[in-house]
């Protein structure tokens, strides 16, 4: 009896191991795997004949990893025939379910309907089936193109709950994004994504994480938010070589290329389509073959390496192209024209491109803003390169009014803001006006994106002006307040300063790129940090000469200097070039400075204040963060502060006290000054994110952030803002808003003028800077003279504190 007992067990054993296996695959399939569950299911069924129910769950398991694979044909033969009539009910309902999943990527409408009815009809009215039933549902719909019906499914299913399973609950999200995608509700399809990344991340489902970061990667890239963009594509690249899933890495490699390419990472955006290429290769996948080759031509079109770009072209030519390929294809031909010379036959492709690109977004529903406007600037260059200059014109308004359309569809303001921000819808328009001598009206159209969220629309300021009326205003408020003001524009291709005195406007060639002016500064930025002395300054004494000596005889010794700034030239300070006329000198011994977002910003008319006056006086507040210590001189320079005006008009609140809710309860409209000792945090991934860090209130809140300063029932009227904290004028640079970060919160708020800091405020040097300055704005000196007179100071007491790291980090920016 012995053999057959432990014949017995050895059964057992088997049909235990094969469940085991199967709860191993299901898991890992549910987690976005499909390699693995793949040969463990067609393994397991082939293993598993002696036991219909399990034999069929493999089965039904093997179908679906085939279906996810696109391998229709297997998945039906592995579901077909009809499992016994006595198995588990649950059998046949999974049958149903990947039946129907099957007929629908083949597009076998009606069988798929069938099976779909079936399976509603075993679903008797379960929650957790009817929820599995809508998946599948917004799956077809998807297969189908039918994203209105997939988004209904998905809310349904995401409103409902139902569903206590997290992978289906991730896919679900996933899938409601992907369905908005489609349908280019990109900001509804963020905030989805974002849900199902957190669920990815909580179920441990790497593949989906993978899959929901690509797509945010993408989704950030078409609203031209190129941090979070770059920031996602990258992880999504990585996740997808750690998963050994080569088939969506080069998705995400064109993804991050593009990025990468539009931030002016050239070389960077190169490799990555390269990379790309060769997977594709590798894959016979022509289709990201083909975005690699037509994006390498866009890179050797920039370059101006025409032969290149034609090699790329002619290699991304397939007569089977369609779709988004044969319209970039078209789009890099037309734009080859132009650059031969045969403008006649560039300008025929684009317009026929425009009508083509009209009917398809009629019939859509949908509008391509973006490549709309790729199309219109082409056709404005083709048409000024041809000496058209009328209808160059034409062209280049009406690409600057495609990118306001799509501004104005964003529902979140940083949206808009990037939108306008991020595609260079002015640089071309600017060439051109400066090649014609326009050099006023090139300034106005320079500065007509310029700090958006600071000037509204309805401020009425960017209503189409006379030029020479609009640079009076701008000569007549320089004369009034005996200010000098330098205005700069950087492209990919030149950099451009204008400057204007009470008198006279003298435009001047810079003679460097917009990419070469980035890398010096941030050679600048660097010996910042490592508090480089003057001798060592090389960077910024190279920066004076490009930004600064062009218009040196018209900013004389003495004067008050106003700079509006571009791109990476914001997180300057100018006080901190080295002059070389003379002696090597910091230019603060010569000028005092104001940094201003935009020329509208000065010359609006006068805004009606209610009458303030007084101090509010917060920091040196308790430790609620160890990444934030107490800072041991902030009651110092608390008192520096407060001994300047009289004790009825302060109102200081500290330690314990000093909470984010002592700013926004405390009628901060009602002050003339405002006064913050404390921590900042920098946020550049989400720039409205930036904090005031302050002592924590009874629920952990210890953040003042820059979203809760913007709101309108905090509405300011302060002369004078002070951020005595590290980074508070911001990190993130956008190339026409400015630094979006603390500073702006508070400008935008509604104060006149804001001092804030470029880096790290140094703890012991500031309670004697602001003493200083502080005593000279009661001694009545304006903000820049008794800033600079601060900052003069302590250069001429030299020691430590004389490098830039100490003294120059806080600086002043205006409104007016």
């Amino acid at each position: 009896m012995l053999p057959g007992l432990l014949s017995v067990a050895g059964c057992r054993q088997s049909r235990f191991s094969l469940e085991n296996a199967y709860t191993q695959a299901h898991l890992q399939f549910s987690r976005g795997f499909v390699d693995q569950p793949l040969q463990e299911a067609e393994s397991g069924y082939q293993a598993s004949s002696r036991y219909p129910e399990l034999n069929w769950k493999f089965r039904i398991l093997a179908a679906e990893a085939n279906l996810r694979k696109g391998r229709v044909p297997r998945a039906l033969e592995l579901l077909q025939p009809e499992p016994p009539p006595d198995l588990p009910e649950d059998v046949a309902w999974r049958r149903q379910l990947a039946q129907a999943t099957a007929f629908c990527l083949s597009r076998q409408t009606t069988h798929a309907e069938t099976n779909l009815d079936q399976a509603a009809a075993l679903a008797g009215g379960r929650p957790a089936r009817i929820a599995e039933l809508n998946y599948v549902r917004g799956r077809c719909a998807i297969y189908g193109g039918e994203w209105d019906q997939a988004e209904r499914y998905f809310r349904l299913l995401n409103d409902s709950s139902s569903i206590s399973d997290p992978f289906l609950r991730t896919s679900a999200l996933a899938s409601l994004a992907f369905s908005l995608q489609k349908q280019q509700r990109y900001e509804e399809a963020i905030d989805w994504n974002n849900q199902a990344l957190a669920a990815a991340r909580s179920a441990d489902a790497p593949p989906l994480e993978e899959t929901i970061l690509g797509n945010l990667g993408f989704l950030y890239a078409e609203l031209r938010d190129f941090p979070n963009a770059q920031k996602n594509s990258a992880a999504a690249e990585a996740l997808a070589e750690q998963l050994k899933n080569p088939a969506d890495e080069q998705k995400w490699l064109i993804d991050l290329a593009r990025v990468q390419l539009a931030r002016g990472q050239s070389g960077a955006a190169e490799q990555s389509f390269y990379r790309a290429l060769k997977i594709a290769t590798s894959l016979n996948d022509n289709d990201v073959a083909e975005k690699a080759l037509l994006n390498l031509s866009i890179v050797k079109l920039e370059q101006k390496n025409l032969d290149e770009a034609e090699k790329y072209q002619r290699q991304a030519f397939d007569p089977q192209l369609e779709g988004e390929n044969l319209a970039r294809w078209k789009l890099n031909e037309a734009r080859l024209l132009t650059a031969r010379g045969e403008f006649t036959k560039a300008i025929s492709s684009l317009l026929d491109q425009l009508h083509q690109t009209a009917d398809a977004d009629k019939q859509s529903h949908n509008v391509r803003y973006l490549f709309r406007w790729y199309i219109q600037a082409a056709l404005a260059n083709a048409y000024a390169a041809e000496n058209n200059d009328a209808e160059a014109e034409k062209w280049f308004q009406r690409s600057i009014d495609t990118i306001e359309e799509a501004a104005n569809t964003m529902k979140h303001q940083e949206f808009q803001t990037a939108i306008r921000d991020n595609m260079p819808v002015f640089d071309d328009y600017v060439t051109f006006l400066v090649d014609h001598k326009q050099n006023e009206k090139a300034l106005q159209v320079a500065q007509l994106g310029r700090a958006r969220t600071l000037v509204p629309d309805d401020d009425g300021l960017r209503r189409p002006v006379n030029t020479q009326a609009w640079v009076a205003s701008i000569q007549q408020y320089l004369r009034r307040n005996h200010a000098v003001l330098l205005a700069y524009f950087a492209t990919t291709q030149d950099c451009y300063l204008w400057t204007l005195t009470g008198t006279q406007l003298r435009l001047s060639r810079l003679g460097i790129t917009g990419p070469d002016l980035d890398i010096l500064i941030d050679s600048y930025k660097s010996a910042i940090q490592r508090h480089a002395s003057l001798s060592e300054s090389t960077a910024a004494k190279r920066l004076f000469q490009i930004l600064v000596q062009p218009a040196l005889d018209l900013v004389p010794k003495g004067s008050h200097a106003m700079i509006v700034a571009d791109s990476k030239i914001y997180s300057l300070n100018f006080e901190t070039l080295v002059s070389s006329q003379g002696s090597d000198h910091y230019w603060l011994e010569d000028v005092d400075i104001q940094n201003v977002s935009s020329i509208h910003l000065l010359v609006r008319p006068n805004r009606k204040r209610s009458s303030t006056r007084g101090l509010l006086l917060i920091g040196a507040p308790a430790q609620a963060d160890p990444h934030f210590p107490e800072l041991p001189n902030a009651p110092l320079e608390m008192e520096s502060v407060r001994k300047h005006f009289s004790p009825r008009d302060v109102t200081s609140v500290s330690g314990r006290d000093a909470t984010p809710a002592s700013y926004t309860n405390g009628s901060p409209g009602g002050y003339k000054y405002i006064y913050l000792a404390t921590h900042g945090s920098a946020n550049a991934m989400e720039p409205r994110k930036s904090a005031i860090i302050l002592s924590p209130e009874s629920n952990g809140t210890f953040k003042l952030l820059a979203q809760d300063i913007i709101s309108p029932k905090l509405r300011l009227n302060a002369e004078l803002v002070t951020i005595s904290a590290c980074e508070g004028a911001g990190t993130d640079v956008q190339s026409l808003e400015g630094l979006i970060g603390l500073e702006w919160a508070f400008m935008r708020a509604g104060a006149h003028q804001v001092v804030a800091a470029l880096w790290d405020v140094d703890d012991a040097i500031t309670p004697q800077l602001m003493d200083d300055f502080y005593d000279q704005l009661k001694q009545g000196r304006s903000a820049s003279e008794a800033l600079r007179h601060a900052k003069l100071r302590a250069l001429k007491a030299g020691g430590k504190y004389a490098t830039p790291y100490y003294w120059a980090s806080l600086q002043l920016y205006t409104g007016s």
